[in-house]
């Protein structure tokens, strides 16, 4: 990181490796998808184990990172936050919204283990190749504010349980166990955009997800019916 002027110029010091392929299917925040792992994986300059020295007296991480496969912020004051169905904006900085001016993620995830040059972590919520610029320890005693007040985004986005997500036998005879469990949780929430909310059996959608090409649809009950797997090649 150096400072050009008033300008700041920042230098990645990991990248993210995860089971999201595409922005369409990562949740909305972190923590959401406890199924949802992935690797820290440090550059070269930074792999030493001396970076990490008694992180492990840490369960919980701060990831400061980039959107990298956004485009460039166009100036807009106001976003659609998808909480709000899309249609009430409110300003960049009373959202979380990935568009913004200097483009940063901010997640908390759960510290799995530390590994030689790697990171493993849960509850991520960022596509695959994420750069990540800072790390920094979570503090229960100054940064968990039970009274803290969030109105409109005060709780979870889910939309069902994982027991109202199926699978054809099908699917559940060529995913693995360990994918089947992440896409049930992923699945728990609405992931089609927030102006198709009639959750037609005639829709199916489709997600690409730890190296699977995945199709749902929704079926009488708007119940949640996974029945289509196909591996990437």
């Amino acid at each position: 990181m150096r400072h050009l002027g008033k300008s700041l110029v920042m230098t990645p010091v990991a990248t993210l490796r995860t089971p999201f392929a595409e922005k369409f299917g990562v949740p909305r925040q972190s923590g959401i998808i406890a199924a949802a792992e992935a690797r820290v994986e440090f550059l070269p300059e930074f792999a030493s184990p001396d970076f990490v020295r008694g992180l492990v007296s840490f369960s919980h991480v701060w990831l400061i990172t980039g959107f990298h496969k956004n485009c460039a912020w166009d100036g807009a004051a106001t976003v659609r936050p998808p909480r709000l169905g899309g249609n009430k904006r409110v300003g960049v900085f009373a959202s979380r919204a990935p568009m913004r001016p200097n483009g940063l993620g901010l997640s908390l995830v759960e510290l799995l283990a530390i590994e030689p040059s790697v990171l493993r972590v849960g509850g991520i919520d960022c596509v695959d190749g994420t750069p990540v610029y800072d790390i920094k320890p979570y503090l229960p005693y100054c940064e968990a504010k039970p009274e803290a007040r969030a109105d409109w985004a005060g709780s979870a986005p889910t939309a069902r349980s994982a027991e109202d997500v199926l699978a054809t036998d099908e699917v559940v005879s060529v995913l693995p166990a360990e994918v089947l469990t992440l896409v049930k949780q992923v699945l728990t929430l609405d992931l089609q955009p927030a102006y198709q909310k009639d959750k037609t059996t005639a829709r199916s959608y489709g997600v690409t997800l730890a190296g699977w090409n995945l199709r749902w649809r929704f079926t009488e009950g708007e119940l949640v019916e996974i029945f289509e797997a196909t591996i990437v090649e």
